[in-house]
């Protein structure tokens, strides 16, 4: 059992918790191997490109999406009892797979990537839907782990502003920085679209390693055109508890 009545109770009052060694050092081992060779495919892309290709950034940052959908071991990760375990409990027994992307923060890095909700990039209902923040290794204050805004979840969505690295929707000068929630490796920071979160600079020599997966409950539309979003991904039903 992963999840339990105190996980429950965090994402109702705070918008978040942490599922501590969901996976072992070699499950994120065998993982970073099959993310890295997108990865590094997708940072040549962004050289080609000038050194930016949306919100990732050559030698920065990287958002590498996508990942599941090209590559069929990283979908059978996604598939893996114990995530289906998480996405149902927290969504209800009809779920899909919306999104996921890996998110690589470069070493020595001083830019911090801005506050945001994940439903302020793509607004969607039924919202929130559910963000699981997988630590590929350590995730530490020093190579900038996430920080989250507890309760900003039950604000619906806040307005966000663009900025040169991304939208954002608190400012880096409130006194209000939320909390930090450092990672060991394994270990996952699980939280709702609507959940302000920010990551923090990468001061370290070794690559930061996160894995971003988002389920999201059957039947999600576009909350500014009303159309259903497109090629999502079905990972459990009432039916048969997955698909």
């Amino acid at each position: 059992m992963v999840v339990h009545p105190v996980h429950h109770d965090l994402m109702k009052s705070q918008g978040f918790c942490v599922l501590e060694r969901v996976f072992s050092e070699p499950d994120m081992q065998a993982l970073s191997s099959l993310i890295e060779v997108h990865q590094r495919r997708h940072q040549e892309e962004i050289g080609r490109q000038g050194g930016t290709a949306g919100i990732s950034r050559a030698n920065e940052i990287t958002f590498t999406s996508h990942l599941a959908e090209h590559d069929p071991e990283i979908m059978q990760f996604c598939r893996r009892p114990d995530l289906i375990e998480i996405a149902t409990a927290f969504l209800g027994v009809d779920v899909d797979l919306y999104w996921n992307q890996s998110v690589y923060k470069m070493p020595e890095g001083e830019q911090e990537f801005p506050w945001h909700q994940d439903d302020g990039y793509t607004p969607v209902t039924p919202s929130p839907y559910l963000t699981l923040w997988v630590a590929i290794n350590d995730a530490t204050p020093r190579n900038g782990c996430i920080s989250v805004l507890p309760g900003s979840h039950r604000l619906g969505l806040l307005e966000h502003e663009k900025t040169p690295i991304g939208l954002a929707c608190h400012s880096a000068e409130d006194p209000d920085q939320g909390v930090r929630v450092p990672l060991r490796a394994g270990s996952i920071a699980v939280f709702w679209s609507l959940t302000a979160h920010k990551s923090g600079a990468n001061a370290s020599s070794a690559v930061r390693k996160a894995y971003i997966i988002q389920y999201a409950k059957a039947g999600l539309k576009s909350l500014r055109t009303g159309e259903p979003v497109p090629e999502l991904t079905p990972v459990a039903r009432e039916t048969s508890g997955r698909n």
